[in-house]
């Protein structure tokens, strides 16, 4: 990976009698079973590259000549066991098309090697590099594709965490596909991330993890941040795929947050200008400052620009952003004149809004439930 992640599993906040796949998991021992190393079952070939705390190999299955990918994990003196054992634990309970699933777990006295799908196209990012930025029609797909692995993560109330080019990985070889047909990518290394208890202030964390260019302005500024860090880190991959490079490109933390603050997002490329506006309108409501404006992961999945459903009306961001405007409708109906959505005071009246009232009010004016909460998948 071409940028350290930091690492901070923090609280305890997995929760018990989680269902799991029933993924095998040998322990080989010397001298007492037939195989001594998975180099005995299988045959390693090429080297694919470095996860965050491992190193990952192509390998073809000695009797059976499938092809697999192994990341080996030296266990004496690693200071990343629990990125480790956290990973093993997120993978069993998931099973997704666009995640990465491990299949088998071998482990010895010093190493920890587990075998997962192929991956044969790479890294995200190393074909990023090859085509400097994506076709729109492209970047939808593999949008699409994040957007409903996440869906799927945020309702068994997992975080990724670290969600970047180098852990989405493509499935098949560039070689396998033509213009009329889209690659398939998946979500790959989950050492960062944690399983919460759903939703609610015991569930907020504040330990700074991730990788800087993708990381949420709330985790930066160490405020506290749920599910919706997430989400920042897809509107900043949504953005690199459209343009090639990130929308924020300040060093330091304190500079990249001043600049998210101070200046926002921005299309000036001229490279933006073959985008459409229903695509930088995706992009702006994912690079939210304030998560409760943020487009949440199912939202993305169902917009339009995905979908390609022009004539489904896009949803309120989520209940906040529902609140702003049933508070904006009660100052028009009072004469008030409605202050500007940035200036502080307006931020406090849309927070002490009451919720129950808002959703009565979009119950009534479209007749579906209200989305949920920023603390609610």
């Amino acid at each position: 990976m071409a940028e350290a992640a930091f690492s901070g599993l923090g609280k305890n906040t997995a929760a018990k009698g989680i269902s799991e796949r029933d993924v095998p998991h040998i322990r080989l021992i010397i001298n007492l079973d037939i195989f001594s190393s998975p180099k005995d079952i299988y045959m390693f070939g090429k080297k694919l590259g470095h996860g965050s705390y491992g190193v990952v190999y192509e390998a073809t299955h000695i009797r059976t000549q499938t092809q697999w990918a192994i990341k080996t994990v030296c266990k004496p003196g690693s200071t990343k066991i629990k990125m480790l054992e956290q990973e093993i634990k997120i993978l069993k309970q998931v099973d997704h098309p666009h995640i990465l699933r491990l299949e088998e777990i071998y482990e010895t006295a010093q190493m920890t090697y587990l075998i997962t799908e192929l991956c044969v196209g790479g890294e995200l990012k190393q074909v990023l590099q090859q085509k400097q930025f994506f076709p729109e029609e492209e970047a939808r797909h593999i949008i699409g594709c994040l957007a409903d692995a996440i869906t799927y993560l945020h309702k068994k109330n997992i975080m990724h965490r670290d969600l970047k080019l180098e852990n989405i990985l493509v499935k098949n070889s560039l070689d396998d596909y033509n213009d009329d047909l889209l690659f398939s990518n998946q979500v790959a290394d989950f050492g960062l991330s944690v399983k919460t208890l759903g939703v609610g202030s015991d569930n907020i964390l504040s330990d700074i993890c991730g990788t800087p260019v993708y990381m949420a302005p709330e985790m930066m500024s160490q405020r506290g941040y749920t599910h919706w860090c997430d989400m920042w880190s897809v509107g900043v991959i949504m953005y690199i795929l459209l343009c090639g490079e990130p929308p924020f490109i300040s060093k330091s933390k304190e500079n990249r947050l001043k600049e998210i603050r101070t200046i926002g997002v921005q299309f000036s490329s001229p490279i933006w200008d073959t985008v459409s506006n229903a695509a930088k309108t995706v992009v702006t409501c994912l690079l939210k400052e304030n998560p409760a404006y943020r487009m949440s992961a199912n939202q993305l999945r169902d917009n339009p620009w995905i979908t390609g459903d022009t004539s489904t009306p896009a949803m309120p961001l989520n209940a906040l952003e529902m609140m702003h405007n049933f508070h904006e409708q009660e100052k028009s109906k009072t004469g008030v004149k409605p202050r500007p959505q940035s200036s502080v005071k307006s931020r406090k009246s849309q927070r002490k809004t009451n919720v129950n009232s808002v959703k009565k009010a979009a119950s009534h004016q479209n007749g579906q439930r209200s989305p949920p909460s920023p603390l609610e998948v």
